[in-house]
């Protein structure tokens, strides 16, 4: 049993006592292997967050790269936002001058301004060109850059523009820098060489306009943002009005040796309308004139009262050339309605069918090479300035502020027409005797032609050349007194013929023009037309009176509206309006009767045809109003409403008021006293 049992625990004991040493040498290969592990563990722990580390300070240096790169393009955008903003507040100071009250100290600060934008641009564009290795990998980024580019291009053309047109600005002013332009005018042949000199800056700036175009038409609009497609397209807008202008001043020395009779003498016809009896291109002609023209000034003129045999007609069978409307007026000789003031308001047409009727009746220096026109208006802002002329054989003195006082006088005791014609033809002849002779004097010279400036700005004269690119020239300033012919935009033009009386400087005549976009991009347009006649202005008004024909204002009607346009209905008018179709204007016609002493007021309601143009995701409307030749300033109030679903982006110019009922609605109050655009571009909320 003693060996049983001690057996058994001798075992253990020697067992143990083997298994221990074994033990004592097996220990220090698990803790190798346990340390390994550890350190292998450690080793990975450490690289990763060394990877951990590498791609935080990866990722901070590119937020870092990316928050800089995002303020140096703020900042570079803030630059160049408040260089354009400085210079529209400049350009929109001048534009807002009249006359020749521009000085050279306008004209440098003009100058400062184009420089500063061109500089600001430049810098801009090389302080991002880091930027263009990536742009073939964003189409929004290459666009964006793409633009600043256009915009440098222009900015460069417009510079080079101003440069070109420094010597005859020089030469054109007389003293220092606070004298105003157009001082010593009647030096054609001297301005013709200073705009030659020039031409090397106009050819520079038409290579940096033809850059700005071919980076434009490599530009995808689809994929650029909404902000830099709004800003592509009034890229666009100026590059063609910087175009048109440099083509002019790369022309000007040809043509200005055409208009001015350096290279021979030039005849024009002069076209003196009585805007107190309105015609659509101005007014009736009560006399004319001729003029002749050498190098830069008028050396010979004449004037006559018109009568049916003054100027001398064409050969009646001639009137078959005509094209003569159903709706206009009926003449005992037909061929008179070319000479009329006639029923179109585009003034060229109106001075193409005046130089053909003058010339065929073989008239003083007939074949005449344009037409002149000028209106009782015109020459009140002459008188403004000359202060009184004595007309010979009269007795009397005119000034502005007694000039309708004294015609109409005499016209009321002179024996009837003729002697009024005549007084009006000798006075006229005599404002220009005295502009000649104010012309020596440079203070009054530019006086006369900020008169004659501001004249031609608000289509109290107007012109017409026989020679194209005069024409063309002339049409580019705004002085021809053409009608638009409206094509992806709406068009509002309202036009008054007198049919029996003198009473338009008392016939009060205001607009307003409700327009309902659609969806699909017609207009819903109702257009009113408002006359208040009262007895209280007509008092003081020497054209009413019964000697001038009857006191009611009998009015044939034309509103232009775009061509295609549908007439819906009418308010307040007797009778259906005559609706004709032209290339690309509608007219409704309708014979108007406005009481002495009353108001009246008429509507047309009407559907264009789409006048709205896609700008990527936007829309724009935009609405061209134009001035009637002849009338005042008449008060315009015109309000839009847009789509449903949808809100002003941009608008120009600012409007009156903005609201919104169920649909945003702006609204615009303007006078107008030239030509007037208004834009709007929306897009979905």
């Amino acid at each position: 049993m003693s060996y049983l049992h001690e057996a058994p625990s001798a075992e253990p004991t020697e067992t143990t006592n083997d298994v221990q040493p074994l033990a004592a040498e097996s220990q220090p290969s698990r803790q190798h292997r346990r340390s390994s592990w550890m350190r292998r563990f450690r080793r990975q722990v450490s690289a990763r967050f060394k990877w951990i580390n590498a791609i935080i300070i990866v990722f901070a240096v590119v937020l870092v790269i990316v928050i800089g790169t995002l303020a140096l393009v703020v900042d570079s955008v803030s630059q160049v936002q408040t260089s354009f903003s400085s210079f529209q507040r400049i350009v929109t100071s001048l534009s807002n001058r009249s006359g020749t009250d521009l000085t050279l100290t306008d004209f440098n600060r003009l100058n400062s301004g184009v420089n500063d934008i061109s500089y600001t641009l430049g810098t801009t564009s090389s302080r991002l060109s880091f930027l263009r290795p990536f742009t073939p990998l964003n189409a929004s980024l290459n666009t964006a850059l793409t633009g600043i580019d256009v915009a440098h291009e222009l900015a460069l053309a417009a510079k080079d523009m101003l440069n070109g047109m420094q010597p005859t600005l020089f030469f054109l002013v007389a003293g220092d820098d606070n004298e105003t332009v157009v001082t010593q005018i009647t030096s054609g042949e001297r301005m013709v060489e200073l705009l030659t000199i020039g031409q090397g800056r106009f050819s520079s700036a038409d290579a940096h306009l033809a850059k700005a175009r071919r980076l434009m038409d490599n530009i995808t609009l689809s994929a650029a943002p909404s902000s830099v497609i709004l800003n592509i397209e009034q890229l666009d807008t100026y590059y063609t009005e910087l175009s048109e202008i440099n083509k002019a001043l790369m022309d000007a020395p040809e043509f200005l040796t055409t208009a001015l009779g350096i290279d021979g003498e030039r005849n024009y016809l002069v076209l003196s309308q009585n805007n107190d009896e309105l015609r659509p291109s101005g007014g009736y002609l009560s006399t004319y004139g001729w003029m002749t023209v050498r190098n830069g000034r008028v050396t010979n003129y004449n004037y006559s009262p018109t009568t049916a045999t003054s100027p001398n007609p064409p050969p009646a069978s001639y009137v078959s050339q005509l094209n003569i409307p159903s709706w206009w007026l009926n003449f005992n000789q037909p061929i008179y309605a070319a000479w009329d003031g006639s029923w179109t308001a585009d003034f060229p047409t109106t001075a193409q069918m005046a130089i053909w009727y003058y010339n065929l009746g073989n008239n003083p220096q007939s074949p005449v090479d344009g037409a002149i026109s000028m209106d009782i208006t015109g020459f009140e802002y002459l008188l403004d300035v000359i202060g009184s002329v004595s007309v010979p054989g009269y007795n009397i003195n005119v000034s502005s502020a007694n000039f309708r006082d004294v015609v109409y006088d005499i016209r009321a005791f002179g024996n009837g027409e003729a002697p009024h014609k005549r007084f009006i033809a000798a006075l006229y002849q005599e404002i220009f005797a005295q502009w000649q002779n104010m012309s020596l004097d440079s203070e009054k010279n530019s006086q006369l032609l900020g008169a004659l400036l501001l004249a031609l700005q608000e289509k109290h004269i107007m012109m017409y050349f026989n020679d194209e690119r005069l024409d063309d020239a002339v049409q580019l300033l705004s002085w021809s007194g053409a009608q638009a012919e409206p094509v992806n935009y709406d068009y509002l033009m309202a036009v008054d013929a007198n049919l029996g009386n003198k009473s338009n400087s008392s016939v009060i005549r205001q607009l307003t023009y409700d327009v309902d976009l659609q969806a699909d991009g017609t207009v819903l347009g109702r257009t009113t037309v408002s006359y208040d006649y009262s007895a209280r202005v007509a008092a003081s008004d020497p054209g009413v009176n019964p000697d001038n024909g009857p006191r009611d204002y009998n009015n044939l009607f034309q509103l232009f509206v775009p061509g295609g346009s549908s007439l819906n209905q009418t308010t307040n008018i007797p009778t259906d309006p005559t609706v004709v179709d032209n290339a690309t204007t509608t007219e409704f016609v309708s014979r108007l009767y406005i009481p002495f002493d009353s108001s009246q007021r008429f509507q047309y309601d009407y559907t264009t045809p789409s006048v709205i143009e896609d700008i990527g995701p936007y829309k724009r409307y935009r609405l061209l109003i134009q001035k009637q030749p002849g009338t005042p300033a008449n008060a315009v109030n015109i309000q839009v409403m847009l789509p449903p679903s949808t809100k002003a982006i941009n608008v120009s110019p600012t409007p009156a008021a903005t609201y919104s009922l169920d649909r945003a609605v702006i609204e615009f109050r303007i006078d107008l006293s030239t030509d007037r655009w208004v834009e709007i571009v929306y897009g979905p909320y």
